[in-house]
C-alpha cells in the first residue's frame, strides 16, 4: 500500500512538473525575464563569493607563514585633544639597535629593516624612466624571506651598488632594451646607478600591494643619502607559528627597551602579528559577502515581485482551463501545486544558470590573479534556499486564488 501510495506521489509531482514546463514555454518572454532577474541576483552573489574565496586562497598562497610574521612601524597621527600629533618615527639607528638586541633570540627565524625611497623623478634606466606607479625598498637581512618572496632569475643582491627588480620591471627593462633579461640593466634612482642582480616571482602581495612594480636595493646605500636616517622604518620578523605570541611579547618589550619607554607610557610604535593581517582580511571578505547577500537580496525581490505578477496574470488568462479541470476531478491542491511548481522551476532555471555564471566570473577574476579555483558550496546552497524561498512567496497569492475560482464561472468564461 505504501508503494503504491509513493509512486502516486511520485507521478503526481512528474505531471505537475510537465504542466508547469509546458506553461512556461507557453509563456516565453514573461517567464524569461523573470529567470534573467533571478539569474542576475545569484550571479552577482554566487560570483562575489567565489571571487573572495580565490583571492583568500591566493593570499593564504601568498603568507602561507602569516601567523608567524610579526611587523614593527612608527605610531600613526593620533588626536590629543588639542589637534594631531605623532610620535617620534621609528629611526634606523633604532632598527639596527633592536636587530642586535633581538637577532639572537631567534632561532629558526628571520628578520629585515627595510624602509621606502622616496621618489622625486621616478627611476630611470638608460634614456628613460620607469613608470610612475614603480615604487623603490631598501632592506637589509632577510625581507624576501620573511615575505614570502621568491628570486626568479639571477641572485639577491651582495653590493652596494646592486638591486633586485620585481617581474614587472624586468618585462619593461627587457621590452625597451630588446633583450631576453634584465640581469645587468642599470637602473638610477636620484641619480645613482643600480645593477640589476635578480628579477623576483611574479607576485602579489598582502591586501593587494604588488612587487612586480618595485626595485629592492641594500639599506646600506639608501642611509644618509637617499633616505632621512631619522626618517620612519620597519621591522619584519618571521618566526614558527608556535613562536609567534611569545616572540611578539618578546619583540616589544626588546623596542620600549630600546627607546627607553618605561611601563606604562605610550610605546611609541606598532606591532602588528600575521594573525591580525589575516583579521582584516577576513574582515574585507565578510563585508563583501555582506554587500553581495544585499544586492542579491534585492535584486531577488524584484524578481519575487515581477514573478507574483506573472502568475497573477497566468491565472486571469488560464481561468477556463482552471475550471475544466476543477470540472472534470481536479482539487483546488491539484491546481494550487500547478502553479506553485511553475513559480519554482523559473527560481531554479534561474539559479542555476546564475550559479554557473557565479562561479565562471569568479574563477575568471582567479585566474587573472594566478589564484586557485573555487567552489562556493555554502552560498551555492544558501542561493538554492533562497530561490525556493522566493518562488514560494511570490506563488502563495496567485495560487490561493486560483485555487478558489469558481467552477461555473470559469467554464463561462471565454
Amino acid at each position: 500500500m505504501r508503494t503504491k501510495d509513493l509512486r502516486g506521489r511520485i507521478s503526481y509531482l512528474a505531471e505537475a512538473v510537465r504542466t508547469a514546463a509546458a506553461n512556461i514555454t507557453n509563456n516565453k518572454l514573461r517567464s524569461f525575464l523573470t529567470i534573467g532577474i533571478v539569474c542576475l541576483g545569484i550571479t552577482c552573489l554566487v560570483g562575489t563569493q567565489t571571487a573572495i574565496e580565490c583571492l583568500s586562497s591566493l593570499l593564504t598562497g601568498a603568507f602561507g607563514t602569516s601567523a608567524g610574521h610579526i611587523t614593527i612601524s612608527s605610531c600613526k597621527a593620533r588626536s590629543d585633544g588639542a589637534g594631531s600629533r605623532t610620535a617620534a618615527p621609528l629611526s634606523y639607528p633604532d632598527a639596527v639597535d633592536f636587530v642586535n638586541r633581538f637577532g639572537g633570540d631567534l632561532p629558526g627565524g628571520s628578520i629585515s629593516v627595510y624602509t621606502h625611497v622616496p621618489l622625486q623623478n621616478g627611476v630611470g634606466y638608460g634614456s628613460g624612466r620607469l613608470g610612475p606607479q614603480t615604487t623603490v625598498l631598501a632592506f637589509s637581512g632577510d625581507y624576501f624571506s620573511c615575505n614570502a618572496l621568491a628570486i626568479d632569475s639571477g641572485r639577491d643582491f651582495t653590493g652596494s651598488d646592486e638591486c633586485v627588480v620585481g617581474n614587472k620591471v624586468a618585462r619593461h627593462l627587457c621590452r625597451k632594451g630588446h633583450s631576453d633579461s634584465a640581469i645587468g640593466a642599470l637602473l638610477y634612482v636620484a641619480g645613482r646607478a643600480f645593477r640589476v642582480a635578480g628579477v623576483l616571482q611574479e607576485e602579489t602581495s598582502l591586501l593587494g600591494i604588488v612587487t612586480d612594480n618595485t626595485v629592492f636595493i641594500p639599506i646600506g646605500a639608501a642611509v644618509g643619502s637617499l633616505v632621512d636616517i631619522k626618517g620612519s622604518y620597519f621591522i619584519d620578523l618571521s618566526v614558527p607559528k608556535a613562536m609567534a605570541t611569545g616572540a611578539a611579547a618578546t619583540a616589544e618589550a626588546t623596542m620600549r627597551a630600546v627607546r627607553h619607554v618605561r611601563d606604562g607610557e605610550p610605546s611609541g610604535f606598532e606591532i602588528t602579528e600575521g594573525s591580525a593581517a589575516e583579521r582584516e582580511i577576513d574582515k574585507l571578505g565578510g563585508s563583501l559577502s555582506s554587500i553581495a547577500l544585499i544586492i542579491g537580496l534585492l535584486t531577488l525581490l524584484g524578481a519575487s515581485v515581477a514573478l507574483t505578477n506573472i502568475m497573477l496574470i497566468s491565472v486571469a488568462e488560464r481561468t477556463r482551463e482552471v475550471g475544466l479541470r476543477r470540472a472534470v476531478g481536479a482539487s483546488r491542491s491539484n491546481i494550487r501545486d500547478g502553479f506553485l511548481a511553475e513559480a519554482l522551476l523559473i527560481c531554479e532555471a534561474g539559479c542555476i544558470i546564475g550559479t554557473a555564471l557565479g562561479i565562471v566570473c569568479g574563477n575568471g577574476l582567479g585566474v587573472y590573479l594566478h589564484a586557485g579555483a573555487a567552489i562556493p558550496w555554502k552560498w551555492i546552497a544558501i542561493s538554492q534556499l533562497i530561490c525556493m524561498a522566493t518562488g514560494v512567496a511570490a506563488c502563495t497569492l496567485p495560487a490561493r486564488r486560483a485555487s478558489r475560482i469558481d467552477v461555473v464561472a470559469a467554464l463561462r468564461c471565454e
